[in-house]
């Protein structure tokens, strides 16, 4: 399962909590990674094999698999908050307002977005949409203002009753209003906001978002009237556990080139078999050596790689027992041999993993604004024992006690996912030479939202997925639900509030200037390392499996392409 780091952009090109880990389990290898393959600055931007619709026919379908049909429609949601959902489903159900170049720019898409205007009156920014008037819901309902100001009040925040899965970009609005005409959305932003179109790359139905009732337990089926797009659905298979879309007959923008689209929920260890067999026909994110293997078994097929945004990282649960001391926290990153890890992990990929180390939780290496910011928590297994003694975990050659108490942290090591059975098998290993004690807590990976929300978990390991706008979510995952908020943001899964990034949240927000923005993001990223509130891996490289002759789908770092231009070649 994938996790977004969430602007309304991860409905469109950006995703989620991931719990990716198919095949089988990785054995551990000090040479594997080495010497040799793709590395985080050769990885292309895209491979899509981009081409004109000329070029492509008429007709046809694509089988995606995805790993759950989604518990709820509704991305902006916190347990909707997927990659399943938020980008392989509604990148051709939802509104989308901007499309994303290789090197991750918007750009209008003005079969919803025809242009907008900026300026800056009185140090506050205000953003003019001027919506397409043929942009309509399934519903028959034009979009216009209305569904921006619903959209706005059910995600900045005010009212908590509403779980979305981020307030980032909303709660800096100070009001949304109708321009000349319906179709024309007028933002006033209490400041500056230079990541405004992450925050409006989509929209949602007004009906839909209107009330916490509706916002929370209105989406638990897929309404067909609450979305739009160049495919509606057809029907769902609950007993195949499949979502079939076709052709929108009300869709006003250019023909879809396909028929129909499929999305069938698998099992992760059995869709590069079942892409080798011809049984669907797009995988994605294959990560371990023997799905690589197999999906290039198939003879119409081939991979497309490219860099990405997902990473791997831990992430501790800084309100549960021995975790609740930042010192004991510092003293685990200290004793884990993070590059082991990934090399661990990525053995039999064509992957370098010395140069997919991650330094940093916003920039991936090579992107501008990325520093290494891990020093303090560089491997450093007899710093991390000499911290625990100071902590007062005293050691007997064996786990360590404090007051009587052993030191034991739970793993929640999710069941059926190898590269979660590897990281923590891995894990236990390091800990017990620092003399800490590890228990796995076996988890289904169906129950990984509700352990994250309920934070019924000391340390679990799972994969981020970024959005090309880096700084545009530092309270989602590190902040307090609102800025003056004693409680943490919803997918602040470590709990903690720290009284430094807390003060960084606004300047990151607001400071229009980039490197000075950067410069920012860095500092509070500084904090973020220094609290152990996630422990970052490595970033990974994205292969996707697809037939020879599909044109404009593929591997991407940041671009995006239309659901409509997706088909086979003439």
């Amino acid at each position: 399962m994938r996790k977004s780091v969430t602007t309304t952009v991860a409905m469109l090109a950006v995703g989620s909590l991931t719990l990716t880990g198919c095949g089988q389990k990785n054995q551990s290898n000090p040479n594997a990674g080495k010497g040799g393959g793709t590395t985080s600055k050769s990885a292309p931007l895209q491979d899509l094999n981009i081409k004109s619709r000329d070029e492509v026919k008429d007709g046809g379908t694509v089988r995606f698999s995805i790993e759950t049909l989604p518990t709820t429609w509704n991305a902006l949601h916190i347990d909707g908050d997927t990659v399943d959902l938020g980008t392989t489903i509604r990148g051709f159900v939802g509104a989308n307002n901007f499309d994303i170049a290789e090197d991750g720019t918007p750009k209008p898409d003005t079969d919803y977005l025809q242009s907008y205007d900026v300026q800056t009156n009185g140090g506050k920014q205000v953003v003019t949409l001027h919506l397409n008037p043929k942009a309509r819901w399934n519903s028959g309902r034009t979009i216009d203002y209305t569904d921006y100001q619903a959209t706005w009040k059910a995600n900045n925040g005010a009212n908590e009753d509403f779980k979305m899965a981020s307030s980032d970009g909303f709660n800096q609005i100070e009001s949304v209003k109708k321009g000349d005409k319906d179709t024309d959305v007028v933002i006033t932003y209490k400041t500056t906001y230079p990541d405004w179109t992450a925050t409006w790359s989509s929209v949602m139905p007004k009906e839909g978002v209107d009330t916490p009732e509706t916002f929370n337990n209105g989406w638990k089926q897929f309404k067909p009237e609450w979305f739009t797009g160049p495919f509606t659905l057809d029907r769902i298979d609950q007993a195949q556990k499949t979502l079939y879309l076709k052709r929108n007959p009300n869709w006003w923008g250019e023909k879809a080139k396909l028929d129909t689209v499929s999305f069938r929920a698998m099992d992760p260890a059995t869709k590069s078999k079942a892409f080798a067999n011809k049984e669907i026909d797009v995988v994605d994110d294959i990560i371990t050596k023997d799905a690589y293997e197999s999906a290039r078994k198939r003879d119409d097929g081939e991979l497309r790689q490219a860099g990405s945004t997902q990473w791997r990282h831990i992430t501790f649960n800084a309100k549960s027992g021995p975790l609740q001391d930042k010192n004991v926290r510092q003293a685990i990153a200290k004793g884990l041999d993070r590059e082991s890890i990934a090399r661990s992990d990525l053995a039999g990929l064509p992957v370098d993993a010395a140069s997919v180390m991650l330094g940093n939780h916003f920039f991936m290496p090579g992107q501008n604004g990325y520093t290494d910011n891990s020093g303090g928590s560089k491997y450093d297994p007899e710093a991390a024992k000499k911290q625990l003694d100071e902590a007062g975990w005293k050691s007997n050659g064996g786990t360590r006690t404090k007051d009587g108490k052993q030191l034991v942290i739970n793993y929640s090591l999710l069941t059926g996912v190898p590269t979660s059975d590897n990281e923590g098998q891995l894990f236990k290993q390091d800990m017990e030479k620092i003399g800490v004690k590890v228990n796995f807590v076996n988890t289904p990976p169906d129950d990984m939202s509700k352990v994250l929300t309920s934070h019924s978990f000391d340390t679990i390991s799972f994969t981020w997925q970024g959005t090309p706008y880096p700084m545009a979510n530092v309270r989602q995952i590190y902040g307090a639900k609102a800025e003056g908020s004693k409680q943490p943001s919803e997918a602040n899964y470590s709990q903690l509030i720290d009284p430094r990034i807390e003060k960084l949240i606004p300047q990151v927000d607001t400071e229009m200037d980039v490197k000075k923005r950067q410069e920012l993001a860095n500092e509070a990223d500084k904090a973020i390392w220094d609290d152990v509130m996630t422990l970052p891996l490595y970033r990974r490289i994205k292969f996707t499996g697809v037939p020879k002759n599909l044109a404009n789908m593929g591997a991407y770092t940041f671009q995006t392409t239309r659901a409509e231009d997706i088909g086979y070649l003439k």
